[in-house]
């Protein structure tokens, strides 16, 4: 076969073809431009040749891209000689033999109306994706999976573990843990990964069902059992399970006229319709959920002791956020990625700053509290990178709702507690700072003035 070689003018045309491109050397500085980098940005390559990027826009993210030997694609940066109109660049590392010998930037959209067409048609994708994944999702009968339980701490891995090992088996289950830090996802995972994963998994809420309902809910009825029953009767809870999971979120709500009832059909396996007349056998792995200690119910005499020996065959104990801070910048960005995906918006990322202080905050409402949050800040910000601006007033006001400030185990007025948690919170800041005015009014948001004024009024030297 002939060998064929292109000559280096046809390498010159064809990364001209390229919309604002620049070579560098393995350092990250010029060797090459195109022409229209050079209108882009009003710079000749004679003005730039050998200087680094970085020196010459400041933005750049082709040093990253080099140390890493890791592509960055669409990453935004302003055009100088087009009104500061923003465009979006990829920066590719070019490798040979594993070692990084130059490097590739070009421009993929000079401008945000060609970037928001070609969102608009990568979001229309994505609903056509989502809608497919959805209709996967409803027939394998299980929402989630586990691997939306974002997180990398060794108590999530560790759960991770769990949720194998109960998946493995067709015990009951008991999971464990704080409001919001989810139950139903990990209900959820241990169903989709096991044998039963091709039937249904049906969630009932214990707290929604009035103890005068539970047995036609979850056992279903005959016609003629009561006054309103339907004609063809119905499936209860257990029966739609059947041979596949039945989730009971907040079991801990059951009642006490329920959980006898209960216990029969554990014991059994089989249910009694309401108004029928013979026993049904069923087939169902029981997962239930609990934001309260049962063994603590137990000796407050508000569950029976048998049942609690029942469902707590596997015990799986979520850890609350607070235990897991090192998992809350991966949650932060799993979250920003799904509201932008759900609402449509562009939040680009968010300040190092922010994230500093979402780790000093115990988040009592655990991930639901985070994604809330979040979603917040989103919607005031709707683009760009999110700053501590856009939660301020979340966490102002959640120190004006702490009431609870004791001194002398008396409650103080609402005013001086307010200004009691002001001024440990600028004296802790000024600590931090080492007494950095500018920096410490930076931080909490006011101006120096205002931070001189509430210095003098806490008499803080």
């Amino acid at each position: 076969m002939p060998e064929f070689k292109l000559d280096d003018e046809v390498y010159k045309l064809i990364v001209e073809q390229l919309d604002g491109a620049v070579i560098t050397d393995k350092d990250g500085r010029y060797v090459y431009v195109t022409k229209s980098w050079e209108e882009y940005f009003g710079i000749r390559l004679e003005e730039v040749i050998g200087k680094y990027v970085r020196d010459v826009v400041p933005t750049t993210r082709i040093h990253e891209a080099l140390e890493t030997k890791r592509p960055i694609i669409g990453y935004p940066i302003p055009l100088k000689a087009r009104e500061n109109h923003q465009s979006f660049c990829n920066y590719i590392p070019i490798i040979k033999n594993d070692n990084v010998v130059a490097g590739l930037i070009h421009i993929i959209f000079n401008n945000e109306k060609k970037a928001v067409e070609f969102a608009k048609m990568l979001n229309k994708m994505s609903d056509e994706l989502n809608y497919y994944q959805q209709e996967l999702r409803n027939l394998r009968k299980s929402k989630y999976s586990i691997d939306d339980i974002i997180g990398e701490s060794d108590s999530i891995n560790n759960l991770r573990k769990q949720i194998r090992r109960a998946a493995n088996s067709t015990s009951n289950v008991l999971i464990e843990g704080e409001t919001g830090v989810g139950k139903e996802l990990v209900a959820h995972s241990i169903h989709d990964l096991s044998n039963r994963s091709i039937k249904p998994l049906i969630k009932v809420n214990c707290a929604a069902i009035p103890s005068e309902l539970f047995e036609s809910e979850l056992f279903g009825y005959e016609y003629g059992a009561f006054t309103g029953a339907k004609k063809e009767g119905k499936q209860g809870k257990f029966e739609l399970a059947n041979r596949g999971s039945l989730f009971l979120d907040e079991i801990n709500q059951l009642s006490a006229v329920a959980q006898p009832k209960l216990l029969r059909v554990l014991q059994e396996k089989e249910i009694e319709k309401v108004g029928g007349k013979g026993s049904i056998p069923i087939d169902v792995r029981l997962i239930v959920a609990t934001n309260t200690s049962l063994e603590k119910m137990i000796k407050e005499r508000k569950f029976r002791d048998d049942l609690y020996y029942r469902l707590n065959v596997i015990s799986i104990r979520i850890p609350s956020l607070r235990e897991r801070k090192e998992d809350i910048p991966l949650l932060v960005n799993n979250i920003i990625d799904k509201i932008n995906f759900q609402l449509g918006l562009n939040i680009t990322g968010i300040e190092s700053q922010v994230l500093d202080k979402f780790m000093e905050y115990d988040w009592p409402g655990n991930i639901r509290e985070l994604q809330n949050v979040i979603e917040r800040g989103m919607n005031i910000a709707l683009t760009g990178n999110l700053t501590w601006n856009h939660f301020e007033e979340y966490f102002q006001n959640k120190l004006l709702r702490f009431v609870s400030y004791i001194s002398n185990k008396d409650i103080l007025p609402l005013k001086k507690a307010k200004g009691e948690i002001e001024k440990d919170i600028i004296i802790e800041c000024l600590r931090k700072n080492n007494n950095n005015k500018a920096q410490s009014a930076k931080e909490l948001g006011i101006s120096r003035t205002l931070l001189y004024r509430k210095l003098r009024l806490y008499n803080i030297m």
